[in-house]
């Protein structure tokens, strides 16, 4: 369910693409640091996203970087952001959440996939238990149980499972802040969530009829090709979660804090629509959508 948080790289400024990609690499480091080497290899753009969100809480005094040598790249430093309190979080709470989506990714896929994670099990229960956030741990598991169960039920609307992965990226965006913050973050989660599970179910139409697997789309659609009409509907009402979204992060606390906002605005109304285009477009189908963004890991 991850890797639709993305900014349109092409429209943002070269020092705003340099701090995304510095935060990317700071969060890969941490994790390094905190959950262990191996857990690194789960981390996808999701991550920043929310590292940024949570940056707007901590002072700016706090966003300093160095220049580095790392694993994968170690011909060339790299510029990599200091840990701080958002980006220790951040690399925390993904480790948890890579977890339980490889868990979740057992329970929907067949023996071939199953035996392809065995070398990630062991080093992905190592992170979960470095990671620490019991509470959250508990919450990502209920949630995932929750939609298991709606699943397995065969429901039609995309809705309630939608909501209940909602939930669990509330929390995730809403832990330990005050009231008033935590109120505007977990509802950027909860519209984030909604429209990532609602996204995914859309990209993986064809494949998961072909499958006979689980899909709300599938089961209201009958299976057969996505006409225009069916395809319009759906990106409409991704449209109306990414808009819901875009409100509550027109609340958060940007003040003088631009390369944050910019970054933040861009994935929100830019990124997020380009991720849903094979909706729209004729010559591209859920089945053979590639995104063409930038790789912040090349």
């Amino acid at each position: 369910m991850f890797g639709y948080v993305k900014p349109d790289s092409g429209e943002l400024r070269v020092k705003d693409y340099d701090f995304y990609r510095a935060t990317y690499c700071g969060i890969c480091r941490e994790m390094g640091r905190v959950t262990g080497n191996a857990s690194r290899v789960t981390l996808s753009y999701d991550a920043v996203f929310l590292a940024l969100v949570r940056m707007l809480f901590i002072g700016e005094e706090e966003f300093s970087s160095r220049m580095r040598r790392c694993a994968v790249h170690p011909m060339k430093k790299r510029n990599m952001l200091n840990k701080n309190a958002a980006i220790t979080y951040t690399a925390r709470v993904f480790a948890l959440l890579s977890y339980h989506k490889m868990r979740d990714d057992l329970a929907d896929e067949g023996v071939t996939a199953r035996v392809a994670t065995l070398p990630l099990r062991p080093i992905l229960s190592g992170a979960r238990r470095r990671a620490g956030y019991e509470a959250l741990d508990r919450l990502m598991a209920e949630k995932l149980s929750e939609i298991s169960e709606m699943e397995r039920a065969g429901l039609s609307r995309v809705d309630p499972p939608a909501s209940a992965f909602g939930d669990l990226l509330g929390a995730v965006f809403a832990e330990g802040l005050p009231e008033r913050e935590a109120r505007v973050t977990r509802e950027i989660g909860y519209r984030l969530g909604k429209f990532i599970y609602a996204a995914d179910a859309a990209e993986d139409y064809e494949k998961d009829a072909a499958k006979g697997r689980y899909n709300p789309y599938v089961l209201s659609y009958g299976g057969k090709p996505l006409s225009k009409e069916n395809r319009e509907t759906i990106h409409t009402a991704l449209l109306l979660e990414a808009s819901r979204m875009a409100s509550a992060v027109e609340l958060l606390p940007f003040e003088n804090r631009r390369i944050l906002e910019n970054l933040i605005k861009n994935i929100t109304y830019r990124g997020l629509v380009r991720r849903i285009a094979f909706l729209t477009d004729e010559e591209h189908d859920a089945k053979s959508h590639v995104s063409e963004e930038r790789n912040p890991e090349a």
